[in-house]
């Protein structure tokens, strides 16, 4: 299960895409619309599993492309030092 940190972190959300600003580091990360979809499911505990099943019924792509798109999404997610529980 992961989840994006909650403390010193900060998020808008602009014409369907994510600015998040890592206020520990001063970093700015912007998302697609595919990356500010996940974004909001990451508010709570997900698997990548169910990012995966959400990124594939809303963007209509098949499985094996989601969870490749997912696991990259969470590996920048995570070099960031963004999620927690992992």
């Amino acid at each position: 299960m992961v989840k994006l940190r909650q403390s010193e972190v900060s998020w808008r959300e602009i014409d369907g895409e994510m600015v998040v600003l890592d206020l520990k580091t001063s970093k700015y990360l912007t998302t697609n619309a595919t990356g500010t979809a996940m974004l909001k499911l990451l508010v709570e505990e997900r698997t990548p599993d169910d990012l995966a099943r959400a990124l594939a019924t809303t963007f209509e792509v098949d499985s094996a492309t989601a969870q490749r798109d997912v696991a990259a999404f969470l590996d920048d997610l995570s070099a960031r030092g963004l999620l927690v529980g992992q």
